[in-house]
């Protein structure tokens, strides 16, 4: 992503709307499939705004996604830029994709796959899947399906961060398009976990804005929180964390420490977020205090393409 194209898409994100999309995805329990319309029209605003200002086409995708966890972005368009990358020959437009692929068998017969999918992100606003299975010949497949096929169904979880988490079943779905291999799927995952490393670090940052910005304002013995050097030395030593693990997550080799630089951003987003919430104490609970999402966020992405104690062993190799 250029300079100009950051500018752009940060400029987007206004104080005007950045609270919106912060809370976009924060839908309370028992609410049905989008949500109502206010959020449908949210959803399809800021989705078209960011395809419009070339989101989908940007040369720094690292950037793009620290920039999306900043406001807590939660919609398909980390999933979809890693769809791109599996499917370069077929043309997908604006379409917004999910994956859906885990390391778990399906069944594949004459074009069709079924095979039932947990935790899959942003299902119910999305144009296409990238599912993912293994058979006992080909190892690891994937296949690109239109999400309108009657053959789907779907159910959102009820979960903590009250985001935007589906079961999905496929049964005999019928296949648009094969979408890579095994290798170039572990090559566009490496991708995808730096770009969901980059939204954590995004995340933590503002996160810890929102504390300091508490601890300028609440006042204790005559004065802000802030001046108190317990607090303000956790607070600095937070923001060299956060320094630190952007440095790695930027870094020209990210991909080829993904697993473990993932892990990093991980532990960050949640103690950084944790540390938010002490901050601001009883009041970080409140339903109209950032604190708590941040909080809730950082819960669900931080275990999004693996938790942190698998990427370790994944860094490993064991």
């Amino acid at each position: 992503m250029t300079a100009t194209e950051t500018t752009a898409i940060a400029d987007f994100f206004d104080e005007d709307l950045a609270p919106i999309v912060r809370r976009m995805a924060d839908r309370p329990r028992a609410e049905g499939g989008g949500g109502g319309d206010d959020s449908r029209e949210i959803r399809a605003m800021v989705w078209e705004g960011l395809a419009g200002l070339g989101a989908l086409h940007a040369a720094d995708t690292v950037r793009l996604a620290e920039l999306l966890g900043s406001v807590l972005y939660q919609g398909p368009l980390l999933d979809t830029l890693t769809a791109r990358e599996l499917l370069r020959d077929h043309d997908l437009g604006q379409a917004p994709v999910a994956l859906a692929v885990a390391d778990e068998p399906w069944s594949e017969q004459d074009g069709t796959i079924s095979a039932r999918r947990a935790f899959v992100g942003f299902a119910a606003e999305v144009d296409h899947f990238v599912v993912g299975g293994v058979d006992d010949i080909a190892g690891l497949r994937l296949a690109l399906v239109r999400a309108d096929h009657p053959s789907i169904t779907m159910r959102r979880y009820e979960e903590t961060s009250r985001g935007e988490a589906y079961a999905v079943e496929f049964a005999g779905t019928p296949v648009t398009a094969w979408a890579g291999s095994s290798t170039e799927w572990e090559a566009a995952l490496a991708n995808a976990r730096v770009r969901q490393a980059a939204y954590l670090v995004g995340l933590a940052q503002a996160a810890l804005d929102h504390a300091v910005d508490h601890a300028k304002t609440r006042r204790q013995f005559g004065q802000p929180i802030g001046k108190f050097q317990g607090l303000a030395f956790r607070l600095s030593e937070l923001s060299m964390h956060i320094d630190a693990t952007r440095l790695l997550v930027h870094d020209r080799d990210a991909a080829a420490h993904a697993a473990a630089n993932l892990a990093a951003a991980s532990d960050l987003a949640r103690t950084v977020t944790t540390r938010t919430m002490q901050v601001h104490g009883a009041a970080g609970m409140r339903s109209d205090n950032d604190a708590q999402l941040y909080y809730r966020r950082a819960a669900a992405e931080s275990v999004r393409l693996g938790t942190p104690s698998q990427l370790r062993r994944e860094s490993w190799g064991t």
